[in-house]
């Protein structure tokens, strides 16, 4: 699905304004203890970037339960698109996961991808454009991936 501007502004701020898989960081630890789950850290690898944001994914054998994150020192770019991961993987399967993740990584490259099963993270998909843009959303690839072991 193609977005006109103004649909992904919309969709972006939205997502970033009223993120519903975001909680502060006290009700995020709190969840960990609860789901005897770790919440994981990532921050930007920029040297301009000063984006840290909490991870944390429950998963019970090959599906992803619940995900919630914590990201009040993150840009806009990096809330909205990890809401929109979040909100699309969330009750899914490790290998729907993994063809996201795959397919978000090819839009982002500029190669062939396949975004249909999750047509919100296209509003990205002129991310390009912005090299310095690039980064929030391999940040958060890289931090699901690592949380999945999907580092295939």
């Amino acid at each position: 699905m193609l977005y006109s501007p103004e649909e992904k502004r919309k969709i972006i701020l939205d997502n970033y304004n009223n993120p519903s898989k975001q909680v502060e960081l006290e009700e995020l630890k709190e969840k960990s203890i609860d789901w005897q789950v770790s919440f994981v850290t990532f921050r930007g690898l920029d040297a301009s970037c000063g984006d840290t944001i909490y991870l944390l994914i429950k998963k019970k054998d090959n599906f992803l339960i619940k995900l919630l994150f914590s990201g009040q020192r993150s840009c806009l770019i990096t809330v909205a698109v990890t809401n929109i991961f979040f909100s699309c993987l969330e009750g899914k399967r490790l290998n729907f996961a993994q063809k996201t993740l795959d397919n978000c990584e090819a839009m982002i490259e500029r190669k062939e991808y396949d975004l249909e099963n999750c047509p919100e993270l296209q509003v990205f998909n002129d991310i390009y454009k912005f090299p310095h843009r690039v980064e929030c959303i391999k940040m958060i690839i890289r931090g699901i991936r690592k949380i999945l072991n999907l580092n295939l």
